[in-house]
Parts: structure tokens; C-alpha cells; sequence
């Protein structure tokens, strides 16, 4: 029985395996159909290396005939591999070139473990914690999953068929799986994940689904793909994300902008409308028109004044927000036109306080001028009829004769 598990483990190993490798090798038009016999000249896995590593391994025989070639290229590969800091168990050039099985699968066991799966952690964990713990928090809002590990855990399709509904819920239904179907429920998992996903056939169902223990390491390998395909998604969709606010920012920051102009503009144009009013303004010299006058110079302190007090300071507040808001997020700083400008409206308002100041002094004085012209003009009349009226009393007091002759005198002096 031992033999036989031992056996079924191999064999799902190098179908993975090499189907890893075929992937990988893609970029240099190369086939492996056996990983045991194909690796053991050591050329393809001087390819794999190049381009896992992005590096040139140097010379070595492309077309080997001899033994002795074989165990150059393989030896240049494993020092390559040894550089690296990657350790390697009993793993001899001899057993690559002689095609011992089980240490051709551990050494690409070892290179899946570098180069594909060590800088998967979560929290300090090791490459399969990490890996494990993903998982199990991207499953973990599903009750029917419970990943505890990277064999029984899967073979019922439905880890897999939850983590595509929690990355791309368009692609799969999972709420109406038949959760009994596991051979259906995994087929469908593994068809989305290569078509929709990107994400390479390395494993068939009855790997998974046909035994009670799959095989930790095949699964390792071919989730570590999930993994990476989903984390690009999430680091395109953040990207998208920190695009679409550095756009609605900018925007923001746009609008603010011409906002602060546009009621600069007005309020500008409000204080200089109403320096030429009082400018051009006129006294028609009755107390009427000068009180009326009066009248609405205290409307406009009470009511215009008061909201450009509260409009200056509304914009001086809104461009310190604008300024902030682009240093926050490190945007060219804005200045304003000259002519809009906090300095420019302070001088405007120095100017308004002036005109204010000189127009509060001429109507003073106009009504105080009137009155005093009313006053004068009241005062001569007053005398006049003073005067005429004592001139009245006099002439009376010296009337003389009978009534008939005072009362003509009186007609006439009236």
C-alpha cells in the first residue's frame, strides 16, 4: 500500500511539475515531455534558471554528446543554484544526469519553493504559512470551506470555487453550487481559473478530487499561481484605485480653484461698483434726499458689508484649503492671478474703507449743513416776522380818533 502511495505522489508530481517547467519556459521555445530524462544534460535546466533568475548562467554546452558534458552543465546549474543561497539536500550532478526521479522532483521542488513561492508571508510566517493563511482568509466568510491545509482540504472543488466568487464573483455563483458535485464543482473552478484567469492547468481533477490526500507539494505549486494571479489583480484594482483619487483629487483641487477665482472676480467687482457709486453720487440739497441717502448707507454696513466681511474671509480660508490639499498630495502649488489675489483684494478693501470713511464724512455734513442752512433760513424769517409784527404793535398802540378811523388805519398798516 506504501508502494503504491508512494508511487501515485511521484507521478502527480512530475505531471505538475512539468507542466510548471513548460510554463515557465514559454520565453525560450522549449518543450519538457519527460522532466526525469529531458533535465538530465542539464541544458533546460540552465534555461529554467536564466529565466526564473533573469541572469546569465555563462557558457556551457548547448548540444552535449558526452557524459562529462552532461555533469558540466548540470554542475554549472547547481552552483548557480548554490550562489543563490538556495539549499541543496543530497542533490549531486550525479542524480540529475542519471535520472534519479525523486531527486530530479526535490530539486524543482526546490527552485517552485524559491522563485515561485518563498516571498509569499504573511507576518513573518514561512512561504507555506503564508500561503496557507491567505487562503484560509480569503475562505474564511464561506461555511462550507475550511482550509486547514494543502491537501483534504480541496477535494471537493469548493476552496477553489470560493476563492474565485471572493476575487471575481462575476465569473461563478457559488451560492447555487451543487456543494455535493465535487468532481463538477472543481472542473469548473480549474476551467474559469485557466480561461478567465490566466491561471495554468497544472493540475487535473482526479488529482485532487480521486484521492484522499492529494499531493501537498502539487497543490502548493499550483495555488501559489492563485496567489499571484489574484494579488496582481488587487495591486492593479489598488493602482486603479489610487489613479481614480489622484484624478478625483486633481478635480477637487481644479474646481476649488476656479471657485476661489470666480468669487475673487465677483467680490472684486462688488468693492469697486460701489467706490464709483459713491463716487458719482449727488446731493440734490433737500434734507430729504440727504436723509434718504443716510438711510441707505446704513443698509449697506448692515447688509453688503457684512457679507464681504464674511466673503473675505471665506476665500483667504479656501485658498489656505487649496494650498493644503496640494501640498498634502504633493501637486504644484497654486498661486492665483495677480489681480486676484489675497494682497490685491486687501488693498481693494483698504480702498473700500476709505471711500466707506469719506462717504460716512460728506453725508454728515451735508445734513449737517442743511440743517444749519434750514436753521438760518428759519431764523431770518423768524426775525422778519418779528419785526413786522412789532411794527404792527407800535402802530397800533398810536392809533387815535373814533373806531371807525382806528379800524381803516389797521387796514392799512395790515
Amino acid at each position: 500500500m506504501a508502494v503504491l502511495l508512494d508511487q501515485a505522489w511521484v507521478k502527480v508530481q512530475a505531471k505538475t511539475f512539468t507542466k510548471w517547467l513548460n510554463n515557465k519556459l514559454t520565453a525560450r521555445n522549449v518543450q519538457v515531455n519527460d522532466i526525469v530524462t529531458d533535465l538530465s544534460d542539464g541544458v533546460i535546466l540552465i534555461h529554467l534558471l536564466e529565466i526564473l533568475s533573469q541572469e546569465s548562467l555563462g557558457r556551457y554546452a548547448a548540444r552535449p554528446k558526452l557524459r562529462v558534458q552532461r555533469f558540466e552543465n548540470v554542475n554549472i546549474a547547481l552552483d548557480f543554484i548554490k550562489s543563490r543561497k538556495i539549499q541543496l539536500t543530497n542533490i549531486g550532478a550525479e542524480d540529475i544526469v542519471d535520472g534519479n526521479r525523486k531527486i530530479v522532483l526535490g530539486l524543482i521542488w526546490t527552485l517552485i519553493l524559491r522563485f515561485t513561492i518563498s516571498d509569499i508571508n504573511d507576518q513573518g510566517l514561512s512561504a507555506r504559512e503564508g500561503l496557507l493563511l491567505w487562503c484560509q482568509r480569503k475562505t474564511a466568510c464561506y461555511d462550507e470551506v475550511e482550509v486547514r491545509d494543502f491537501s483534504g482540504s480541496w477535494n471537493d472543488g469548493l476552496a477553489f470555487c470560493a476563492l474565485l466568487d471572493i476575487h471575481r464573483p462575476d465569473l461563478i455563483d457559488f451560492d447555487n453550487l451543487d456543494k455535493s458535485d465535487h468532481r463538477g464543482n472543481m472542473q469548473l473552478a480549474f476551467d474559469i481559473a485557466s480561461k478567465e484567469i490566466g491561471i495554468p492547468d497544472l493540475l487535473d481533477v482526479e488529482d485532487v478530487c480521486d484521492v484522499a490526500k492529494p499531493d501537498e507539494r502539487s497543490l502548493m505549486t499550483y495555488i501559489a499561481y492563485w496567489f499571484h494571479a489574484f494579488s496582481q489583480m488587487e495591486r492593479v484594482e489598488n493602482a486603479g484605485r489610487r489613479v481614480e483619487k489622484f484624478v478625483s483629487t486633481m478635480n477637487g483641487a481644479w474646481e476649488m480653484q476656479n471657485n476661489f477665482e470666480r468669487r475673487m472676480r465677483a467680490l472684486l467687482d462688488q468693492i469697486a461698483q460701489q467706490n464709483k457709486a459713491w463716487e458719482v453720487a449727488e446731493f440734490d440739497g433737500t434734507y430729504a434726499d440727504a436723509k434718504g441717502q443716510s438711510v441707505r448707507f446704513t443698509q449697506y454696513k448692515a447688509k453688503e458689508k457684512r457679507q464681504w466681511v464674511a466673503e473675505k474671509s471665506d476665500l483667504a480660508g479656501l485658498l489656505g484649503n487649496i494650498k493644503t490639499k496640494l501640498n498634502t498630495y504633493r501637486l504644484r502649488p497654486y498661486e492665483p492671478p495677480a489681480d486676484l489675489s489675497l494682497e490685491a483684494l486687501d488693498i481693494a478693501w483698504n480702498e473700500l474703507m476709505q471711500a466707506e470713511q469719506s462717504r460716512s464724512q460728506v453725508i454728515n455734513n451735508t445734513i449737517r449743513d442743511i440743517k444749519n442752512h434750514l436753521r438760518r433760513t428759519f431764523a431770518d424769517k423768524a426775525n422778519d416776522f418779528a419785526l413786522a409784527l412789532k411794527t404792527i404793535g407800535v402802530s397800533i398802540s398810536g392809533l387815535e380818533g373814533d373806531v371807525e378811523d382806528q379800524l381803516e388805519h389797521t387796514n392799512q398798516i395790515s
